[in-house]
C-alpha cells in the first residue's frame, strides 16, 4: 500500500493502519513532513460543537490519542488541556448551542453553560456585555500540528511503515482499471492499493476518464482512525 502526503492526515492513516496490523506500507512526502498546510494549521483541539456522533467520536478519539501519543512514542504532541469556551452573541445562537450541547453530552462530552460573567471569570481578558453565554469543556485545548505529525510517523516507522521524504509521485499506473503502480521519478512502486492524502493537491493524481482513490470518512459511521484501520473495500471510496 502506498500513502501520498505527509501532513497529519498521511502519517495518521500510515500510523492506523499498520496499528491494524497493515504491513509493506509506504508513505510519500514529495518535500518534507508536514511542509504542506499542516504546519501552518491553528491546532484546536475541541470535542464541542458537531451535530454529528460520527464526528463527535472522531474529536474524542483525537483527544484521547493526542494525550498518549507521547507515552508510546516519546514524542511530544503539544497537547495542552487548556479548556475551551465557545460564545453565543445573540439569542438564535445560544438557542443552536444549546441543542448542540445537549447533543453533545449524550455523545459523552462534559460540556457546561456558563454565563458571561461566568465566561470573564474565566477569561478575564473577554468582553461580556454583548453575550448571552458560554459553552466550556473544560478537557479541550490546542496541539502543535506538527509535533502530532511526527509523533504519528514515529509510531508509524516503530510499526515497519517505511517514510520516503524528498520522493514525489508522478501519477497513478493502472492496468485494466485497478491501480497498479505509482510512478516516481526513481521508478514504479507496485502496489494494489493508494491512499491519496495531498490535501490541496489530491486532485492532480487524478486522471480524465478515470477513477481516484481518497480516504472516505463518509462511508463509514465509525471514528476517523478506526475506519483508516478498516480492511477491504471500505478503506477507500472511488470518484468518478
Amino acid at each position: 500500500m502506498v500513502v501520498l502526503g505527509g501532513g497529519i492526515i498521511g502519517t495518521s492513516v500510515a500510523y492506523h493502519l499498520a496499528l491494524e496490523g497493515w504491513r509493506d506500507i509506504v508513505l510519500l512526502e514529495r518535500d518534507r513532513l508536514t511542509s504542506g498546510t499542516t504546519w501552518h494549521a491553528a491546532g484546536l483541539m475541541v470535542t464541542f460543537g458537531s451535530s454529528s456522533e460520527t464526528s463527535t467520536e472522531m474529536r474524542k478519539y483525537s483527544r484521547a490519542l493526542y494525550s498518549r501519543l507521547e507515552a508510546e512514542t516519546g514524542q511530544a504532541t503539544g497537547f495542552a488541556p487548556i479548556g475551551f469556551i465557545e460564545v453565543a452573541s445573540d439569542r438564535d445562537r445560544l438557542e443552536e448551542y444549546r441543542r448542540v450541547a445537549a447533543f453533545n453530552r449524550y455523545c459523552g462530552v462534559d460540556v457546561h453553560e456558563l454565563s458571561p460573567r461566568e465566561v470573564q471569570t474565566l477569561f478575564p481578558l473577554a468582553r461580556v456585555d454583548d453575550i448571552e453565554a458560554g459553552f466550556y469543556v473544560k478537557e479541550d485545548g490546542r496541539v502543535n500540528p506538527v509535533d502530532v505529525t511526527m509523533a504519528l510517523a514515529k509510531g508509524a516507522r516503530a510499526r515497519g511503515v517505511r517514510i520516503i521524504e524528498g520522493l514525489a509521485a508522478t501519477g497513478i499506473a493502472q492496468r485494466r482499471g485497478r491501480v497498479s503502480a505509482v510512478r516516481t521519478q526513481h521508478g514504479d512502486i507496485r502496489t494494489e492499493i493508494v491512499v491519496n492524502c495531498c490535501g490541496t493537491r489530491r486532485r492532480h493524481y487524478r486522471q480524465p476518464g478515470r477513477r481516484a482513490l481518497l480516504p472516505d470518512h463518509r462511508a463509514d459511521p465509525r471514528p476517523a482512525a478506526e475506519h483508516a484501520g478498516a480492511r477491504g473495500p471500505r478503506l477507500l471510496r472511488l470518484l468518478p
